[in-house]
């Protein structure tokens, strides 16, 4: 990498500094340094962030249809079928046709769901609570607004790549992956 007249190497601090502050890598340092706290108190009620991301959302919103839950929380559809079906099992949701589109699905919390809500957020509560006193509330109000408009101006990009012009050294380096079973050689 040339950089300023002198050969950088990977290892040299500028190197090392444009990647540890590269926008994508800082939002997910950022997102560990805040999840792992709410980890070790979603194990003690035997939950992953996913499920109660689910459970949480859906006890502020009551009913709720799948889509929209899957919007909301940030998950796809097959993994969030999955942690709907997981939680329903567990007794803490439970899920019902729509009356007015039977298409679509409602989903909500059981009783044994909003205890669980009742008695987790206490302490969830406490970390945001920690979170707000070392950041202070102005600063994560401003993280909150800056995050929404990214998220906001963000889903406006139209960038395209032409799919016909890459090195061509690159479908040597990093094949497709397969899809379907394995043929069996002859």
């Amino acid at each position: 990498m040339q950089g300023g007249g002198q050969n950088e190497t990977n290892d040299s601090p500028r190197v090392r500094r444009n990647l540890v502050s590269a926008l994508p890598l800082s939002l997910v340092r950022a997102r560990e340094s805040v999840m792992s706290h709410f980890r070790n108190l979603l194990r003690r009620y035997n939950l992953t962030e996913p499920q109660w991301r689910v459970l949480r959302t859906i006890n502020v919103l009551h009913d709720i249809e799948m889509t929209e839950l899957s919007r909301i929380t940030a998950l796809l559809m097959p993994s969030l079928s999955r942690i709907v079906r997981e939680l329903e099992v567990r007794g803490y949701l439970s899920k019902e046709a729509d009356p007015t589109d039977l298409r679509r699905t409602l989903v909500r919390l059981t009783e044994a769901g909003r205890s669980l809500v009742a008695m987790a957020s206490p302490e969830c509560e406490a970390v945001y609570s920690a979170i707000r006193d070392v950041m202070g509330n102005e600063k994560v109000r401003q993280l909150n607004a800056l995050l929404a408009e990214l998220e906001t101006k963000l889903a406006t990009l139209d960038i395209a790549f032409d799919a016909s012009e890459h090195p061509s050294n690159v479908l040597a380096l990093a094949p497709g992956k397969q899809r379907g079973r394995p043929r069996k050689s002859a």
